[in-house]
């Protein structure tokens, strides 16, 4: 009986130093099976994302085909619909160094302290390992380059373009062009405005939708010097020209009744359910929109048009904003032979998934393939030749600094503190 015992516990003893240097742990590995080659069960994912939205649809189809074809189980996904929630998740995971397989990110913070626990892989590398680099539009790219380094550790979700659209049949009726410069932006606002018409749909519930207008000018003009120079303390808004334009332009926009009525309290569904129900005369919106508005525009209801410049400085060439939307990232401590296979079949079949399932623009500079809404062809010239993307604000900023800015842009656009003053108070937000 005591032989018994005492083999029933050496055979416990055994299997559990079987299972420590197998290495069970998903941390290590991001499967169930360990870090031998062949073991690996499942790809696991995190996204910021509900089921309906493009991230999800394209990565579901490419990691159901790739798992399919390479004897792997359905991949694991964890959705989180709230960014604040997404934040909270995904910190959680980065703090604890047990990251998924796949995960989304901002070419900010968020992808910094993944960085600061190698816990992401370098994707520039990645692209010209699968030959790719040189085929993802040049915009996209420089939208998530990090300011660190240099290097860029995000895959684009798409190509998002940023533009305005505009009701023809109102412009028509009072012989308005589409203006190139933001005077002249404001000149069709006000002829609009003293006709009863509501020039300008905007969801200022939103924090980046007001953040736009405070950072087109500056955006334009600096292209993210000022916004770097303003976190280093280098740059304010009391001293930089194009920022002070930004302010002015915001002030007027909201002061002189040039967005919709209670535009604080709308927001984004709501911002487009009024435009594209007939409401407004022009609306920033863009190419995630393609759907909303093809039917209009096939119809010769609405155009569109890009950022203006800003009149007496000099402006870069690119008037589009351009991004990639929220960044994918790979786990650097999970990415054995199997991840980086997967990350060249993402690659090849992107554009592919791009029109196909999700309807939205490729990053790679790949045909667009017929049969797909007139906007799609009509769109791409404003932005296939761009070299210099979109700077989010929101994105660069940190948490405590944009919440600060965000209740004084409010008021700048209510017209409850005067330029001086906000520019005085948001210049005391950072210091060098």
């Amino acid at each position: 009986m005591r032989k018994k015992r005492l083999l029933a516990v050496l055979l416990t003893l055994v299997m559990t130093a079987s299972m420590i240097l197998t290495g069970c742990s998903g941390n290590s590995t991001g499967d169930e099976g360990g870090s031998k080659k062949g073991e690996r069960k499942r790809i696991s994912v995190l996204l910021r994302a509900s089921e309906s939205h493009p991230k999800y649809i394209m990565l579901k189809k490419l990691l159901t085909e790739f798992s399919e074809e390479n004897g792997l189980d359905e991949p694991e996904f964890e959705l989180v619909v709230s960014d604040a929630d997404y934040v909270t998740k995904l910190q959680l995971y980065i703090n604890s160094n047990s990251l998924p397989d796949i995960y989304g990110g901002a070419n900010g913070a968020l992808s910094k302290a993944a960085k600061d626990i190698d816990g992401i892989v370098n994707i520039g590398e990645e692209l010209e390992r699968v030959g790719m680099k040189d085929t993802m539009n040049e915009a996209v790219y420089d939208f998530f380059v990090d300011n660190e380094d240099g290097e860029v550790y995000l895959f684009p979700e798409c190509l998002n373009c940023e533009f305005f659209f505009y009701r023809k049949d109102i412009f028509e009726k009072y012989n308005l062009e589409t203006p190139t410069t933001w005077d002249e932006f404001l000149a069709v606002c006000e002829t609009l405005k003293s006709n009863n018409e509501v020039p300008l749909i905007v969801a200022g519930q939103e924090n980046w939708q007001l953040m736009r207008y405070l950072s087109f000018a500056p955006w334009r003009v600096t292209k993210d010097g000022f916004i770097t120079g303003y976190m280093s303390g280098e740059e304010t808004f009391g001293e930089n020209e194009s920022a002070q334009t930004g302010v002015e332009l915001l002030n007027e926009l909201g002061t002189k009744g040039y967005f919709q009525g209670g535009f604080l309290s709308t927001d984004y569904t709501a911002s487009k359910d009024l435009f594209f129900g007939g409401t407004g005369a022009m609306y920033y919106s863009g190419s995630g929109q393609i759907q909303d508005a093809s039917a209009k525009y096939d119809s010769g209801e609405l155009g569109f048009f890009p950022v203006p410049d800003v009149d007496g400085m000099e402006n870069m060439d690119t008037n589009v904003p351009i991004h990639g939307g929220f960044g994918t990232a790979f786990n650097k401590g999970t990415y054995d032979e199997t991840m980086q296979s997967f990350f060249e079949y993402m690659c090849k079949n992107y554009t592919r998934v791009c029109y196909e399932d999700a309807k939205v623009f490729s990053p790679f500079n790949e045909e667009i393939p017929e049969g797909l809404d007139a906007l799609f062809y009509d769109l791409q010239p404003l932005f296939e030749t761009a070299s210099d993307a979109w700077v989010s604000w929101d994105d660069k900023l940190d948490s405590a600094t944009l919440t600060s800015i965000v209740d004084e842009q409010q008021k700048l656009a209510q017209g409850t503190v005067n330029l001086e003053d906000f520019e005085k108070t948001v210049d005391g937000f950072i210091t060098k």
